[in-house]
């Protein structure tokens, strides 16, 4: 059967060292362009600096196709540490935002983050096993995305088509990665329930109690 594009991405990249220095520097000096576009404000186009939902997709591409959990731990981390750095340095080096902005949401944000790539990237690596396990730490990984795709929601009915985009990219992230990543119709369910189950009860905790969703 011939591969498509989803099997491609997920089981057939070499991630060589070279790759994901490359790709590490494409997305952070994109990211830090993108962040100084004014008119781009407020949209679905700025959310990939000031969200999650972009880097946890960039963070499974890349464990999945390691091949130890120890290469795919340090190569996410190293993505994230290449990567998010020079998100702040372009618009540092711009003149869109001061130095102590930049590093005031780098250190609090973004770097606790990346540190949190070495237990996420050894722990991931395992969402691509066709068993239970890998189910569920799927499931664990698809409930960010599905989180995130509400709150997006909840923001784009207020203020349409704000954040359309990013509601998309959420939820058909989340069902391509388990439809693609996931081989067995029994493992798909159970790594798509999760997220479902998981994420409505946050949305729904939240509105109940009137707290902020993220």
């Amino acid at each position: 059967m011939k591969e498509n594009i989803f099997d491609k991405i997920f089981f057939g990249i070499n991630m060589t060292w070279k790759k994901i220095i490359l790709f590490a520097v494409i997305i952070g000096v994109y990211t830090g362009l993108i962040m100084m576009v004014p008119f781009l404000e407020d949209t679905s186009f700025k959310d990939i600096g000031i969200s999650y939902e972009w880097w946890v997709v960039f963070a499974v591409i890349i464990v999945v196709n390691c091949k130890r959990n120890t290469e795919a731990m340090i190569k996410c981390f190293v993505f994230f540490l290449i990567s998010q750095p020079l998100v702040y340095l372009v618009q540092v080096l711009c003149g869109s935002l001061s130095i102590n902005l930049a590093l005031n949401y780098y250190f609090n944000i973004w770097l606790p983050a990346t540190f949190l790539t070495l237990p996420g990237g050894i722990t991931a690596y395992y969402c691509k096993k066709q068993n239970l396990t890998g189910s569920i730490i799927l499931g664990m990984g698809n409930t960010i995305q599905f989180v995130l795709g509400l709150y997006y929601f909840s923001v784009c009915i207020k203020n349409f088509p704000n954040h359309l985009l990013s509601t998309i990219v959420c939820f058909a992230s989340s069902f391509i990665m388990n439809f693609f990543i996931q081989k067995e119709n029994k493992y798909r369910i159970i790594s798509i329930f999760i997220p479902i189950f998981l994420s409505l009860t946050v949305f729904i905790f939240a509105r109940l109690t009137g707290r902020t969703f993220i």
